[in-house]
């Protein structure tokens, strides 16, 4: 019987990835959407990092390769209940980006510069005496 360590199983796993994404690129190809296309290119270029790593003991490579799969799996479980329409994920992604349109307009609310600015020769509220002290807007020379 032979024996196949963690690394002998690496390059088989890298290999069988090749072959199916390079499965998936062809049929890509044929529709008219570039994204996929891009993507597979992408994942081709990370595995086969992923097999020189394997195969040359650089580990950063491999770590690198075990964190694009983490991404790889969880966009492409992500898809897949995205067209099944699993859970309303299409209605999910909508409130998503609700969300974060709100974050975004209200930043940019808050970051708003009045007229005069918040400087020291603007406006200056009502203080707490009884007067109220004025300022020139502008500094005469």
């Amino acid at each position: 019987m032979g024996y196949c360590n963690g690394r002998c199983t690496l390059i088989f796993i890298c290999g069988m990835q090749l072959v199916c994404v390079l499965e998936r690129q062809i049929f890509d190809f044929l529709g008219y959407q570039w994204a996929p296309i891009l993507a597979n290119f992408v994942h081709i270029i990370i595995v086969i990092l992923g097999l020189f790593g394997t195969i040359q003991y650089r580990p950063r490579y491999i770590k690198g390769y075990a964190v694009w799969l983490v991404l790889w799996v969880t966009w492409n479980v992500f898809v897949i209940c995205f067209y099944l329409e699993a859970g309303d994920l299409s209605k999910l992604a909508g409130f998503i980006y609700a969300c974060y349109v709100v974050k975004c307009i209200t930043e940019e609310e808050d970051s708003f510069d009045f007229i005069g600015g918040f400087d020291s020769y603007g406006y200056q509220g009502p203080q707490k005496t009884s007067h109220l002290q004025l300022q020139p807007m502008y500094m005469s020379k």
